[in-house]
């Protein structure tokens, strides 16, 4: 796992050095003065396992022999080489627990009476097979049926 990038994602992106009061002056220990940290060198091993699995996009052959065509698209997760081990957050407890996990959630609970979707415009991945099914917008093209983000579902 590379600390270096955890480091950096979250000194310079994200949380910073040290905490921070809703005005934004720094949060002081009580009975030192000092600072206090917003992270040690535990999260660092934590988060730099997150962010395992990620292996260059597949080349193209329409931009092979372009320089630098390897970055050109987004990385892609190849799940053997994901740490699957919980991670600690930053506040205690691990990254996602206030979600539950697919095995606690009932069969088919998107499907559930009441659930709503929006149309995105999107088309499938399985190409044709599922495209010919998929309900059409006013101007009549095809699209897929993604879970509506609003809360509604």
């Amino acid at each position: 796992a590379d600390e270096n990038y955890a480091r950096e994602i979250m000194q310079l992106f994200t949380v910073g050095l040290v905490k921070l009061h809703d005005d934004g002056t720094p949060m002081r220990d009580a009975d030192s003065g000092e600072p206090v940290p917003t992270y040690d060198n535990d999260d660092i091993v934590d988060f730099a396992r997150a962010w395992t699995g990620f292996d260059y996009a597949r080349a193209r052959t329409n931009l092979h022999d372009v320089p630098g065509a390897a970055f050109t698209d987004p990385m892609r997760v190849r799940a053997q080489w994901r740490d699957r081990l919980p991670k600690t957050a930053l506040d205690g407890g691990y990254i996602g627990d206030t979600y539950p996990l697919c095995d606690e959630l009932p069969p088919r609970h998107w499907l559930r009476k009441g659930a709503t979707f929006e149309f995105t415009g999107e088309v499938s991945i399985e190409g044709d097979t599922l495209d010919d099914a998929a309900p059409t917008d006013a101007a009549g093209r095809r699209g897929r049926l993604a879970p509506a983000t609003d809360g509604s579902s």
